[in-house]
């Protein structure tokens, strides 16, 4: 029922700001987003059937985890036909806000989630919402967040390392930095790196350090069934050849040893 139904309403919100949009690239965008999301929740299927902290789901369960899956990125068609106006709109929190007002999917394991699956997970657990419930609730959400989290990165991996020349340009915009093609990385982005931490957004100068903020992805990757579709896919291999032209020779090496090195380490873990 519960996927069913996030089906007809993901649909049906993608159709509305269709019809509104006046831009032909963010036509393309939406229809982009409309796949990404079924995209997502394919790979979340994937930890489903495989993260043993599902297996003892009920079949309505996972049922309401797919539609959460599914309806991850709903507000992005209204993001993206704001960005055809200049404006800018944090779509996470802009989708938990549109379900919190439905029947179905309000509760706050959806939509708490979704407000923050594009944000660093610091942001989750700063939630003043979040801190207000229970220990056992909070567990819950971020059993789902990170379902979400990692579902929504595999699938954007997978999307990166089969049609980087087409969809790479929306990941690695050369309008948004004052120099973008200076290939030297920021300190603290650096820093964050060999910290093994997920590279903030606002310390981006530069195409070298988004590269490096896209490939720092991997620290935020939660389960041992992620790491294992990463491995059977060759994804990290892959999503190297396609950054690594951002990067020094010399820095590009250190960047792809650094994360082989965490990855297999994980991987090791879920075997």
């Amino acid at each position: 029922m519960y996927l069913k139904e996030a089906k007809k309403l993901l649909n049906a919100e993608y159709k509305k700001r269709y019809k509104e949009n006046i831009s032909g690239f963010h036509i393309e965008v939406m229809d982009e987003k409309i796949k990404h999301s079924y995209q997502v929740l394919g790979a979340g299927n994937f930890i489903l059937r495989h993260e043993p902290c599902f297996a003892g789901c009920k079949p309505e369960e996972i049922d309401k985890l797919q539609a959460m899956v599914l309806l991850h990125d709903i507000g992005r068609f209204y993001e993206i036909l704001l960005m055809g106006e200049g404006k800018r709109l944090d779509h996470g929190v802009y989708g938990a806000e549109m379900l919190s007002e439905t029947a179905d999917f309000s509760s706050k394991d959806i939509t708490i989630p979704i407000r923050h699956h594009g944000h660093l997970i610091e942001e989750l657990y700063a939630d003043e919402e979040y801190k207000n419930l229970s220990v056992l609730e909070q567990k819950l959400i971020e059993r789902n967040s990170f379902l979400v989290r990692d579902a929504d990165k595999l699938a954007n991996f997978y999307l990166l390392i089969t049609q980087f020349g087409k969809y790479g340009p929306m990941f690695l915009s050369a309008s948004e930095y004052k120099d973008p093609y200076n290939k030297n990385i920021s300190e603290r982005v650096n820093k964050d790196f060999f910290a093994h931490k997920c590279v903030t957004r606002g310390d981006v100068c530069n195409l070298a350090d988004k590269a490096l903020c896209l490939w720092s992805w991997f620290y935020d990757v939660n389960y041992d069934s992620s790491f294992l579709f990463i491995q059977r896919l060759h994804i990290l291999e892959k999503f190297f050849a396609c950054l690594s032209k951002y990067w020094k020779e010399e820095e590009a090496k250190s960047y792809w040893l650094e994360m082989e090195k965490f990855v297999e380490n994980r991987y090791k873990k879920s075997s």
